[in-house]
């Protein structure tokens, strides 16, 4: 359950190994090219068709049944909670990941809308906190692929359309030095417990929105539209390519890069207010 593959989920690990394969590259990661002084502009970009193929180099993981599956049962959950009670969401989503307070806050969350959870199990439930656990599925391939990463991915995407509407990045806001310094500090205490790959994730996933805070906004925003989304994920990718490292290939699962960039997305926007969570306390 611990493996690389199970903890990140899906292809999108390779994304990671990529990264993680370029040491010297580190500061690529961590400051988007030409980011000193780059200009602020505003431009009409369209969007290409929903059913457009993902860029050169960048491929989509074949075997994704049990992806959409998880995913599919994920948005089930979200359409049919009435997020309560708030102050235990908020734990669950602004928790130190790994952190036992952070898990049993999203197990509560779960068994408070357990009306809503797909496949819940018959009474005796099992004991906090292993509804948030990884709940291990494997694809045709023999891919360990955790549950609680689109369960989570969705209630934090449901939960930012719901309590932060406003919610938004502009080049401007994620080139601030004050909002970066409040990042590194608030990442730095988040990812305490974290693994050494989910910390190199971490620090990818945040060189991509801040790499393309426009798009990311655009695809946070897109909510409900998941094959718009999924072009927005693309276009992030294929955009900011050096924040991986530059490879020359890219294998991914979209539906859970697109919850890591959510994840992302959510961190710089607290980070650029200054604040402690975007969801309510009670």
């Amino acid at each position: 359950m611990r493996k690389m593959a199970g903890r990140w989920g899906q292809r999108i690990a390779i994304i990671s190994l990529v990264a993680a394969t370029h040491p010297a590259r580190a500061q690529d990661r961590d400051t988007p090219r030409e980011s000193q002084g780059r200009d602020v502009v505003v431009q009409g970009d369209r969007l290409p068709s929903t059913k457009a193929p993902p860029p050169p180099g960048i491929t989509v993981e074949s075997d994704r049944i049990v992806n959409r599956l998880l995913d599919e049962k994920a948005q089930m959950f979200i359409r049919c909670a009435p997020f309560f009670p708030p102050k235990i969401l908020r734990r669950a989503i602004d928790g130190q990941l790994n952190r036992t307070t952070t898990l049993f806050a999203m197990d509560s969350f779960i068994r408070a809308n357990q009306a809503c959870w797909p496949d819940m199990p018959s009474p005796p439930l099992p004991p906090p906190p292993n509804l948030a656990s990884c709940w291990q599925v494997y694809t045709v391939t023999g891919l360990p692929v955790c549950r609680s990463n689109y369960d989570r991915g969705a209630v934090l995407e449901a939960a930012i359309a719901r309590f932060a509407p406003d919610a938004a990045l502009t080049t401007r806001e994620v080139d601030d030095p004050a909002a970066i310094a409040r990042m590194e500090k608030q990442e730095k205490e988040r990812l305490l417990f974290a693994y050494s790959d989910e910390k190199i994730r971490a620090q990818a996933m945040q060189c991509l929105v801040r790499a393309e805070p426009d798009e990311t906004t655009r695809m946070v925003h897109a909510h409900g539209d998941p094959a718009l989304q999924t072009q927005y994920v693309y276009r992030i990718l294929d955009r900011a390519k050096h924040c991986l490292g530059n490879p020359e290939r890219i294998k991914v699962e979209p539906l859970h890069l697109r919850y890591a960039l959510t994840d992302a997305f959510y961190r710089w926007v607290v980070a650029v207010r200054g604040v402690d969570s975007l969801l309510p306390a009670a």
